[in-house]
């Protein structure tokens, strides 16, 4: 359990004393810096779900190991103890780091040549004791400590700071290189490698992470040089990070050469493409649209429709005042059993549902009737028009004589239904005809066109169905 003494702590505030910042954050690795802070903020909260170095270690994306080694690193220095499972901050105004003296005479020569490569500054003595520190604890070789100081200064440049060099010792004992001869080699197969990265990081110096990067995407995923650069030129910022996300996602995804990579951007690409041009259809804006990608557009292309055939799919949608992705779901998979995926396919699908809006909306005006046309109106008109053959002249006739009712919509069908019965095709003998008798209030549905009661989920989502009664 982390806590605070009692002179860490300030009517619960959390001070990270200046004295830190400049005497012991310095010469810290930076996860020991994060460990130390982030066991700080614990202590505060006293009771935690993160009160623990394993949850603490998940929480901060480190291992057990590194943690306890931080703690370790911070009890020497005197700002911590440990004893057992509990964890007591100290103030830095107080600490009593354990004092270690180590061999002067052992060391005499690594300080001279240290200080000949860090010549910007002057090396403290607390610097010096990191270094004798993590020599003798990783079993390292002062004089392969010299060449690490030497590399990391190339890299760096004569200020380079101690974490800096540290941490490059520390990766390097970690891969199990120790001793003059073995360092000296990997860092001159680190200097081939420096040379190469050179060029893919445009001219920039690069630094040891971005040398090891290059080490991974060469040794671990086995890319060319060539790849490796041709890959780099695509990623505008982010440095070696960004190219190593987009290297290790093409590992991952079994993509070897630039030919493959390149038709992989392409294709994802248009599908970006593809899917704003559905969302700006439907009215929709999401952050991130791969879930949409996902769950729908691959679906989609993957039963053959053209992406063309999509868009048109949705703008359909959209003059529907649909608005639902599920629902547009349900339309392609509508399209697809009646084998409508082309655009050319899905447009003339369309067309021919509405093959008879103009000659409705003037009826509208007869009528007196706002709104967009319905699909219960299409299926009216086409009943009228095709199956009963009635001539336009007669629709008319219809209309005029039913606007004045309470549902003319309906009234016309009774009425041409009620000629169509008797034969009647002539408006004049129309004219001598009795009105029809009978409930006109509700639409009776025309021949061969059902009505089923669905709910409005369902309505939303059918293509070319009838989804609602005229007014």
């Amino acid at each position: 359990m982390f806590k605070l003494s009692s002179e860490a702590s300030l009517d619960g505030a959390i001070t990270v004393e200046n004295k830190f910042i400049v005497e012991y954050m310095p010469y810290a690795d930076g996860d020991y810096v994060k460990v130390y802070l982030y066991g700080l903020s614990l202590a505060a909260r006293k009771s935690d779900a993160d009160d623990s170095v394993d949850r603490l270690a998940r929480r901060l994306d480190l291992d057990e190991h590194t943690v306890s080694a931080a703690i370790d690193y911070w009890t020497e220095q005197g700002l911590m103890s440990r004893l057992g499972d509990d964890i007591c901050y100290f103030s830095p105004r107080n600490a009593r780091p354990k004092i270690k003296k180590y061999d002067v005479d052992k060391y005499r020569e690594f300080n001279r040549q240290a200080q000949l490569y860090i010549a910007a500054r002057q090396i403290s003595p607390n610097e010096y004791n990191e270094y004798y520190a993590l020599m003798e604890k990783l079993d390292l070789e002062w004089q392969a400590m010299v060449l690490i100081v030497k590399y990391c200064v190339d890299l760096k440049g004569d200020n380079v700071s101690c974490p800096y060099i540290t941490t490059v010792a520390r990766n390097l004992a970690a891969d199990g290189y120790r001793t003059f001869d073995d360092v000296g080699e990997r860092l001159d197969e680190y200097g081939v490698y420096y040379n190469e990265l050179l060029r893919v990081l445009g001219g920039k110096h690069p630094d040891h992470e971005a040398v090891q990067f290059y080490k991974k995407w060469k040794m671990t995923y086995k890319f060319d040089k060539d790849v490796i650069y041709h890959v780099a030129q695509n990623v505008k910022r982010g440095g070696a990070a960004a190219i190593d996300a987009k290297l290790t996602g093409y590992y991952e995804l079994g993509l070897t050469t630039a030919e493959q990579i390149d038709k992989y951007e392409e294709d994802r690409k248009n599908l970006y493409k593809l899917t704003k041009a559905v969302n700006k259809a439907l009215g929709l804006y999401y952050d991130n649209v791969d879930p949409e990608i996902t769950a729908y557009i691959k679906p989609w292309l993957g039963l053959g429709f053209e992406p063309n055939a999509i868009i048109a799919a949705a703008d359909y949608c959209m003059r529907k005042d649909i608005k639902r992705l599920s629902d547009l779901d349900a339309v392609i998979r509508d399209l697809f059993e009646r084998g409508l995926t082309t655009e050319k396919q899905v447009r003339d699908s369309v067309d021919h549902e509405n093959r008879f809006d103009a000659k409705i909306e003037k009826l509208f005006k007869t009528l007196n009737i706002k709104g967009a046309v319905k699909d219960i109106q299409r299926a009216y008109y086409a009943n009228w028009a095709e199956k009963w053959a009635m001539p336009q002249a007669l629709i008319d006739y219809a209309a005029e004589i039913s606007a004045d009712k309470a549902n003319p919509f309906a009234y016309i069908n009774a009425v041409l239904q009620s000629w169509h019965n008797d034969g009647i095709t002539e408006v004049s003998k129309a004219k001598s005809a009795a009105p029809p008798t009978g409930n006109t209030q509700q639409p009776t549905a025309p021949t061969g066109v059902v009505f089923e009661r669905y709910t409005e989920e369902q309505l939303n989502s059918m293509f070319t169905r009838i989804t609602e009664d005229d007014d």
